[in-house]
């Protein structure tokens, strides 16, 4: 069922490395874990399905892709039942995914490479959508989420590729929908954006950026879209959600010029470059009419990639809780992660408070955090106040890739850790809900672990609360690192 392994296991003596994680799964399983195989006990709480989205590979034929954010998309799904916990993988079956199978080697161009041929197969063509960075259900669908491109739709049950999603032909071709939409809980409504240059007046080109905005239904029609111009056509990957706004922290990561890139000259991460002379600025924008509230400037600039929880305080302030990058460094890591050498970034947790009444924005460090990533917290209370953060994290200096998972209280800012040990490396954790009768009242997290040692990776349940690990799930294959995860309470095995 699983590859040969046995050049990345670790003998005696040789040092454990995460770099086993970046390794291709090729082979598309489906089988089921007993009870029997389990470690511990699977919590009653967690019994539907935990999703793990990332690069199943990245490269193909001996040709490694030139950035992490090239890889093809593949989806993993963990369903949670009574007689054991089933595991089933799938790539999104998008045209780069099949062309270059076919071919076994790059043919189409990427986000971090240029497809071979020159300029003649790269003038005019945008990277290939690798459906590879995020998903969502929403409106009864799973969606595989990119940067630059239109989600594809799978089967949750499956994970067969049903196909690109263009809600209803409202998302056109060239409308990009980011990997991070969020939903509101109280409302179900969904709420995306997408990148792209402004175009103003009668289709010119204005050497800015613009921010198109879509609200989602329950029911999964797109019902509105807007959009608002930025200063510069920038990177932007996240942004956060209140009640009744949408928030951008529009960071100087933009364009040196379009020209060589859409020329075919350079791939788009070449083009892009981290410029602070541009400045930041932060745009809050009402979700009831899409139009900007208040704009602030940010004094010093920064990288905001991910956001946690935000909401409005009730006095004309907006707390937003993010993962903070003093600039794009970050970025040059992303692009070698086959050869790393201990040197993976990790961010550093922040609040900010935005005073829409005097136009100041206020910062706080949560200092005893450790340096982290893919913060998350209780989804239930979306846009509204929480006390509790969680994070993967790095903890030690020796630390060369996310070796633990850390709790940041945001009230008192008192962090707990816990180290995973030896060889074994996490990305996000997603936050399961307790049940009512629970004596545990903050939840559960659920998260993929790779264990170096022996090439192989595990499902891990922690204990929200004490981060003890209550249950481990064994898996007779290596997940590779990825980069996103949800969770459904829902059982999608029919």
């Amino acid at each position: 069922m699983t590859a040969d392994v046995s050049s990345l296991r670790t003998s005696p003596g040789k040092p454990v490395t995460h770099h086993g994680g970046f390794e291709a799964l090729d082979e598309e399983l489906d089988y089921l874990v007993p009870l029997s195989e389990v470690k511990g006990t699977i919590p009653d709480a967690v019994s539907g399905t935990f999703f793990r989205i990332g690069p199943g590979r990245n490269k193909i034929g001996g040709q490694e892709f030139g950035h992490w954010f090239d890889g093809d998309g593949m989806l993993h799904s963990v369903s949670f039942k009574d007689y054991g916990v089933v595991y089933r993988n799938r790539y999104v079956r998008t045209p780069k995914y099949l062309a270059e199978t076919k071919a076994n080697k790059i043919v189409m161009r990427s986000f971090g490479h240029n497809a071979p041929g020159g300029i003649r197969k790269n003038i005019g063509r945008l990277p290939a959508n690798c459906a590879n960075t995020n998903l969502v259900y929403h409106g009864g669908k799973l969606l595989a989420l990119w940067e630059g491109g239109r989600p594809w739709q799978l089967d949750p049950a499956t994970l067969d590729t049903i196909g690109e999603h263009d809600y209803d032909g409202k998302l056109g071709r060239f409308n990009a929908f980011s990997a991070h939409g969020k939903v509101n809980p109280r409302t179900g409504v969904y709420y995306n954006f997408g990148i792209r240059p402004s175009f103003r007046p009668r289709g010119a080109l204005t050497g800015k950026g613009a921010i198109d905005l879509y609200k989602i239904a329950p029911s999964g029609h797109l019902v509105e879209k807007g959009s608002f111009e930025v200063d510069f056509l920038s990177f932007c990957h996240d942004f956060a959600l209140t009640e009744n706004y949408m928030v951008f922290f529009q960071s100087p990561i933009a364009m040196k010029s379009p020209v060589p890139w859409l020329a075919g000259l350079i791939p788009f991460d070449q083009a892009i470059a981290w410029q602070p002379e541009l400045g930041m600025k932060v745009y809050v924008v009402r979700t009831a009419d899409f139009q900007v509230e208040k704009v602030f400037t940010v004094d010093q600039p920064f990288v905001a990639i991910h956001f946690s929880n935000a909401w409005e305080s009730g006095d004309g302030r907006i707390e937003v809780d993010l993962t903070r990058y003093e600039d794009f460094s970050v970025n040059e890591q992303l692009r070698n992660v086959l050869h790393s050498t201990g040197d993976t970034s990790a961010g550093r947790f922040m609040r900010y408070r935005l005073d829409l009444h005097s136009d100041t924005i206020e910062a706080n460090e949560y200092k005893e955090a450790l340096g982290g990533e893919f913060p998350q917290w209780d989804h239930r209370y979306t846009t509204q106040p929480t006390s509790v953060m969680y994070a993967a994290c790095m903890m030690g200096d020796d630390s060369t890739f996310f070796d633990g998972v850390e709790r940041i209280d945001l009230q008192t800012g008192k962090v707990k850790t816990h180290s995973l040990g030896e060889g074994r490396y996490t990305s996000e954790a997603m936050h399961v809900a307790p049940r009512e009768e629970d004596d545990n009242q903050e939840g559960w997290l659920v998260s993929m672990v790779y264990d170096a040692r022996d090439h192989s990776s595990e499902v891990v349940i922690f204990d929200a609360r004490t981060l003890d690990e209550v249950a481990v799930v064994p898996l007779k294959n290596h997940v590779p690192f990825g980069f996103h995860c949800g969770y459904s309470p829902r059982s999608f095995l029919r």
